[in-house]
């Protein structure tokens, strides 16, 4: 946790260096300070921002097991999309949908039955995880490609469990409850465009995915 609390410090600072020598808000090349014309900033008050994205910094919880046939793993990283809208220059206020999956499907076949037999025993495991943030983001620096931001997202925290089996010894019921009803999701992000309409966009954060990537889709 030092180690990652460490590199999202780094990152931060870099950024905002960055945003201080590559995009000042001021510009004094004149001999005068000049406000740079905002218009060529790349994200602006009125933008709605759409980001599909992937993420890693998730482990699988369910590995294969050598005492099970046919094991097949059902492990979804998370992946979600952002909706933002710009309500001015700097800050935005939006959606965040994350989902992610764990489990697996598996055959146990050597067990004996009450009648000496040898049984198949079939298992499906399957838990879902969703959730809907509101999203901050503030746009501590930007230029005509470049928009880097910090955000922050609460919302729900949802959770679908499904166990099945034929093995009488198992039951198929499985709690849906979770420990908290709410999720956080705290972050450091940066979007590129290649054009006036789209470019990538990565963040790194806590709650959610560790490292996200995707593409932004700008209006």
């Amino acid at each position: 946790m030092k180690k990652i609390i460490s590199l999202i410090l780094s990152i931060l600072i870099t950024l905002l260096f960055y945003g201080q020598t590559k995009n000042p808000s001021v510009d004094f090349s004149e001999g005068m300070g000049v406000p740079m014309d905002k218009d060529l900033h790349c994200i602006k008050k009125g933008n709605i921002i759409i980001s599909p994205w992937y993420g890693l910094g998730t482990i699988d919880l369910f590995p294969e097991s050598d005492s099970l046939e046919n094991f097949k793993s059902l492990y979804l990283r998370p992946m979600g999309v952002s909706a933002e809208y710009m309500v001015t220059d700097d800050v935005g206020v939006g959606i965040d949908f994350i989902y992610n999956r764990q489990g697996f499907s598996a055959t146990d076949p050597n067990n004996i039955d009450g009648s000496g037999n040898l049984v198949s025993y079939n298992y499906n495991l399957k838990t879902e995880r969703t959730r809907i943030h509101f999203r901050f983001n503030y746009h501590f620096t930007k230029d005509e490609n470049f928009d880097g931001y910090l955000g922050i997202g609460a919302g729900t925290n949802s959770r679908k469990n499904s166990y099945t089996s034929n093995d009488p010894y198992v039951t198929n019921e499985f709690d849906d409850t979770e420990l908290l009803p709410f999720s956080v999701r705290v972050c450091l992000g940066g979007r590129y465009f290649f054009n006036e309409n789209y470019g990538l966009v990565g963040e790194i954060g806590l709650g959610g995915a560790l490292l996200r990537g995707g593409l932004s889709i700008k209006f």
